[in-house]
């Protein structure tokens, strides 16, 4: 079996890099602090622009983190070493792209509720009093979309730093007679 690329292995942790990164600097650093802003229809405008903004790379990143994954060498790869964690990231990046891709249709949802994206909010997780129904349910799910998202890609994340560190296993009885 050839051996990964070097591109398939620089795309797959540049998506998985820019859809990790992205999510934990919206979950700790962007939804958090619009509520700074006065104006609870602005809130609502600029974390509308700044998800919908990410989600023109997040969406690619995603993509490219899968499409290296899968058709880049590097599953075959990493199911020589380490069989059962292979699958276990097969599992997460599933989910965590799942959750991606709700949180960013939740996203769009949410901003076509109001003109410019001016849905009055809290915070990028959290309706106010003055949030339409539909916006503040929509709000809800994104919080848990969004965070599911984070949470699966970063152990994407730390089981492929598993998988690297771990030696080609011998497949086969002959492969495993020599070997042993």
């Amino acid at each position: 079996m050839p051996k990964p690329s070097n591109t398939a292995k620089i795309t797959h942790n540049l998506g998985l890099a820019t859809w990790f990164g992205g999510s934990l600097f919206g979950q700790i650093a962007l939804n958090p602090t619009v509520d700074s802003i006065s104006d609870k229809s602005e809130r609502g405008r600029v974390t509308n622009e700044g998800w919908a903004r990410f989600n023109a790379v997040e969406l690619p990143a995603i993509a490219a983190t899968l499409a290296s994954w899968r058709f880049g060498g590097l599953r075959d790869d990493a199911e020589i070493r380490a069989p059962g964690l292979t699958r276990l990231k097969d599992v997460l990046l599933g989910g965590a792209a799942f959750n991606g891709v709700m949180s960013g249709i939740l996203g769009a949802r949410l901003a076509s509720q109001a003109a410019s994206g001016q849905v009055p909010i809290q915070s990028g997780l959290k309706p106010s009093r003055d949030t339409p129904p539909e916006a503040a349910a929509s709000q809800r799910w994104i919080a848990f979309f969004g965070t599911g998202a984070t949470t699966l890609s970063a152990l994407v994340i730390a089981i492929s730093g598993v998988i690297e560190t771990q030696k080609p296993k011998p497949r086969g009885v002959i492969s495993k007679i020599f070997t042993s």
